[in-house]
């Protein structure tokens, strides 16, 4: 059961990651798209970009397994770094997501998957402060006890 659990709790971390940058996709898809007077995002692109989604949630979760971090290690972090552009930079390149949008479109893309790294790694860094906050609190209020 042990397992069981501990899996299940993979899958939940792995699937709320997967989420967040699916739906961050489709979302700029459909931006781009409506830029060039198309108001449908196709549905191979969306499983594209799910798929695509799920191997580097798949890769997150084992660059910061269980116990393990942002923040924990320059190298962990920088490496999740570079695979988040190598997934999402590859599949819109090799997929053609955006084909057909203008450079500058291409550029804000580009700006705006650095700013949501970053932001992603802030989040994931913040919940882990203030997680260890709480366990301390905790384990003072057990100590005084």
């Amino acid at each position: 059961m042990k397992g069981f659990n501990r899996f299940y709790l993979w899958g939940v971390k792995m699937k709320y990651h997967m989420s967040i940058y699916t739906v961050a996709g489709i979302f700029f898809k459909a931006v781009v798209n409506a830029l060039q007077g198309v108001y449908t995002v196709d549905i191979l692109t969306m499983l594209q970009m799910l798929v695509v989604s799920m191997l580097f949630a798949c890769a997150e979760t084992a660059i910061f397994p269980e116990g393990k971090s942002f923040g924990d290690s320059l190298g962990r972090t920088m490496l999740w770094g570079i695979l988040a552009n190598i997934a999402f930079l590859g599949g819109a390149l090799g997929f053609g997501w955006f084909r057909g949008a203008p450079v500058w479109a291409g550029i804000t893309l580009v700006v705006i998957l650095e700013g949501a790294i970053v932001s992603m790694w802030y989040a994931m860094w913040l919940e882990r402060k203030w997680d260890t906050r709480d366990l301390n609190r905790n384990l003072k209020k057990f100590q005084g006890e």
